[in-house]
């Protein structure tokens, strides 16, 4: 595997989202995932509009809101648009960078190449499933 390759892969492997899964699924991830770096203000989700991207974030934070109002802020490590990814439907939050923002990002395409591979999917949907539980408990309990 190249070098770059092996480097997104060691990345995946630091995010809790992606820590449990087995090397070959995390190739599967890397391969369908495209590194961007995003400016300040940029609006990457718009909360009613449909969304075609799945974002992992590296470095930065997003602002998220919801009906206009400050939800969250969410830094490296973090993802958001699993939703609209798996429903196909509209954003249930609009999502800005605070500042310059890098990312992995997986569009509805790429997405699709994983699906392709069930027990990799099963995996990062169990994955999704814990990391999304906790982050409703911690926000519960504050």
């Amino acid at each position: 595997m190249a070098p770059m390759a092996e480097s997104k892969i060691e990345q995946l492997r630091r995010v809790r989202l992606f820590s449990g899964l087995r090397k070959a699924d995390l190739e599967i991830i890397a391969i369908n995932m495209d590194e961007v770096l995003i400016g300040s203000g940029s609006t990457l989700i718009s909360q009613g509009k449909s969304n075609h991207a799945f974002y992992l974030l590296l470095q930065g934070e997003v602002e998220v809101s919801v009906a206009d109002r400050p939800r969250r802020t969410m830094g490296p490590g973090e993802f958001f648009g699993e939703i609209s990814m798996e429903e196909r439907g509209t954003a249930t939050a609009t999502v800005v960078t605070k500042g310059p923002v890098r990312a992995y990002v997986m569009s509805h395409a790429q997405f699709t190449s994983i699906t392709a591979n069930e027990p990799t999917l099963l995996r990062l949907k169990a994955a999704m499933a814990e990391w999304l539980l906790a982050d409703r408990r911690a926000s519960a309990e504050s």
